[in-house]
């Protein structure tokens, strides 16, 4: 389908496509392979914020696309690495978050100020890091839910 579609052609050939191609190549796929949805690739992929277009750059072999949970286990992994002196409780805290991030595919501010954080501290992430490293791990968590 990529010698003939100008589309696929183009995002093969690194260019950008706007909205308008992009659902113009949705429904050309659809109409050819109806039962591959937007909501089947994120499930088989476990990618579910990954866009249309991501999932055909993964799917012609010019992107990796790595799955949800890696990249969130990636991310909190370097983190970890990044702050050595990180103590059991942060770092319980941590892998806490990752497998709540991986479970629900989101997380906000306040969830980490509720159960099951509260577990390791009544106050949650107040509880347990200073207000530098809770910007930090905000900024973690935006970036990974983004």
């Amino acid at each position: 389908m990529t010698a003939s579609n100008p589309i696929l052609q183009r995002i093969r050939d690194g260019l950008t496509v706007s909205d308008e191609e992009a659902e113009d190549l949705a429904t050309q796929l659809h109409d050819e392979h109806p039962h591959i949805t937007l909501k089947l690739l994120r499930r088989v992929y476990h990618h579910q914020r990954a866009s249309f277009i991501r999932f055909i750059r993964h799917i012609l072999g010019i992107e990796i696309l790595e799955s949800f949970p890696d990249t969130v286990s990636k991310s909190i992994d370097q983190f970890i690495a990044e702050h050595p002196a990180l103590n059991s409780h942060q770092l319980q805290f941590l892998r806490l978050m990752r497998d709540f991030l991986i479970e629900r595919g989101d997380i906000e501010k306040r969830d980490l100020i509720q159960a099951p954080f509260t577990v390791i501290h009544p106050s949650g992430i107040r509880g347990v890091f200073s207000p530098s490293q809770i910007n930090e791990i905000l900024a973690l968590t935006a970036s990974l839910v983004a």
